[in-house]
């Protein structure tokens, strides 16, 4: 290697490094005011901090636009809609639920012993929730045929579980019923 590529190469080496440390001095370098990387008003909240209630109102837009898309894929017909109707219904009880439960152990400073109390109450009403949404489900897809059931099974098989941003969520790549 020439004396010229390497002096280019330590050159470059050292730019990168100081806009490294530029990057993280400035104002959202290390989370600073970038409330998605845990700065700002709502620093310390959530995954990625921010604000909790800006997070929640996220998540709902999500599971709205994915029911939409689940809606669309499925091509109810009108003596399905209640059926879907009480599915999506059911679903939006158990976010709602969830959500609560969220807020009021946020919230709460409890002891030791409290804080497993109020744990164990909450995944009993997480449970209660689960089957009345399980019940729903059933009855949805006992009303659809086998087009509308392979959709469906497709849909929550290669995107449930995986969140706002993982593989396949929203009918993203992996998800076989978008392809």
């Amino acid at each position: 290697m020439s004396s010229f590529h390497k002096k280019l190469l330590t050159a470059a080496a050292v730019a990168s490094l100081g806009l490294s440390a530029a990057v993280l001095a400035g104002p959202w370098g290390g989370g600073g005011d970038c409330p998605m990387m845990g700065g700002g008003p709502g620093k310390g909240h959530g995954r990625m901090g921010g604000n909790p209630e800006q997070h929640m109102a996220m998540k709902q837009q999500w599971r709205a636009e994915r029911m939409e898309l689940l809606q669309a894929r499925l091509k109810l017909k009108p003596e399905q809609e209640n059926a879907w109707k009480g599915f999506t219904e059911a679903q939006d009880a158990h976010h709602a639920d969830k959500m609560k439960m969220r807020q009021t152990m946020r919230g709460q400073d409890a002891g030791a012993v409290a804080h497993f109390e109020n744990r164990i109450q909450g995944m009993e009403q997480h449970l209660a929730s689960m089957k009345t949404m399980a019940k729903a489900t059933g009855d949805l897809y006992a009303a659809l045929d086998a087009d509308q059931k392979k959709v469906m099974d497709d849909f929550f098989a290669n995107s449930h579980g995986r969140g706002m941003h993982g593989k396949g969520g929203m009918g993203g790549p992996g998800n076989q019923a978008t392809q």
